[in-house]
């Protein structure tokens, strides 16, 4: 199960595993292309050069893992452990100078992904120790209308280009233990001792 930085993990993650796979036609010269997480504030001004950016634009909890709890691990005692389960919603955008550059860098990324559709601990325990070692996070193509992803760019400054919607399913986000009721108290015994007469 994943601390808080499960989601930055997974992102870093997928970032690093675009960036170990990029083919040297695109990375070297002349093209240099690169690959980038994009915040709120990148995506805010025009974006430059060639670039594969993943943008995070939402958060959802998994329906199906809402009651989900996590069984204990190893010598653990304490029971269940609860867990937020969140889906990544993510944007890949390719940015370049040529439509050529640009389509290359969008049907690289796509087939990279149904190859390899899977992160597991190996991607991710660097950024992430809490992550468990049997945790998969899938990745799959998202169902988005043009409508709404046109609404997304809406507010970008950039211009729009290529890009692709995705989920990444599922971060599970640790939550804290909830509390143990003991019986309800029924006696109670108070010190005492020989009194100083007897």
């Amino acid at each position: 199960m994943a601390s808080y930085k499960g989601v930055q993990g997974a992102l870093t993650a997928l970032e690093d595993f675009f960036k170990g796979r990029l083919p040297a036609d695109l990375s070297a010269g002349p093209t240099n292309a690169r690959v980038s997480l994009l915040g709120s504030a990148d995506i805010a001004n025009k974006l430059n050069g060639n670039l594969l950016g993943i943008y995070l634009h939402r958060l959802t909890i998994d329906d199906h893992g809402r009651a989900r709890y996590f069984a204990p691990r190893g010598t653990d005692n304490s029971g269940p452990q609860p867990e937020l389960p969140v889906n990544l919603h993510f944007l890949l955008i390719a940015n370049a100078g040529s439509a050529t550059v640009e389509a290359d860098l969008m049907s690289w990324a796509m087939v990279e992904l149904a190859n390899h559709s899977q992160l597991d601990i190996s991607h991710i325990q660097d950024i992430d120790d809490e992550w468990g070692q049997t945790e998969i996070l899938t990745i799959t193509p998202d169902e988005m209308s043009t409508e709404d992803l046109m609404r997304i760019w809406d507010v970008f400054e950039s211009p729009y280009t290529s890009t692709m919607a995705y989920t990444a399913k599922t971060v599970r986000l640790r939550l804290n233990p909830q509390r143990s009721e003991g019986p309800p108290v029924v006696t109670r015994v108070f010190p005492g001792g020989r009194r100083a007469d007897d």
